[in-house]
């Protein structure tokens, strides 16, 4: 089987990760490195270093910009990730807070990171004059998880 150019930065990126959990690139650099365009190094990370494959991928464009990809660590990545697409759409408060809780119970969290969590995310916290409470609420909790999965590692 004929590999692509997209395979051989994939497996270029990932083998540079080794045992790291995560790795500063640049962009422009690695295209020229594959003498290729950037957008191939951008379709690459968006399509092969996703949170369901176990990675975050940040990026900063500009004269020093550069992008991190962080491997996810294996423990209880599953869950974050389930917990991470239940946040998709606009999140109740109730399931909001199962999530939390249920972080908790696999001790992801402490029962403290918990409260904070809850009351961060809580209906007196995200009281706004357009009701986007479900959105915001979802919005903040995707980026807890985010965040939760880069210390996994």
């Amino acid at each position: 089987m004929n590999k692509t150019i997209s395979d051989i930065i994939e497996e270029f990126i990932i083998s540079s990760l080794d045992d790291d959990s995560f790795i500063e690139l640049s962009r422009n650099d690695l295209a020229k490195f594959f003498a290729c365009v950037p957008s191939q190094i951008n379709y690459v990370l968006n399509t092969r270093f996703t949170i369901n494959r176990g990675f975050v991928v940040e990026s900063q464009r500009g004269g020093g910009g550069y992008i991190k990809v962080t491997k996810l660590k294996d423990d209880n990545e599953n869950y974050l990730k389930s917990a991470l697409d239940n946040c998709s759409e606009p999140t109740s408060l109730i399931r909001a807070n199962q999530i939390v809780s249920t972080l908790a119970d696999k001790k992801i969290i402490t029962n403290d990171e918990s409260e904070i969590i809850k009351s961060a995310i809580s209906d007196k916290a995200l009281n706004n004059p357009i009701n986007m409470e479900n959105i915001l609420r979802s919005n903040i909790l995707k980026q807890v998880i985010i965040e939760l999965m880069k210390k996994e590692k």
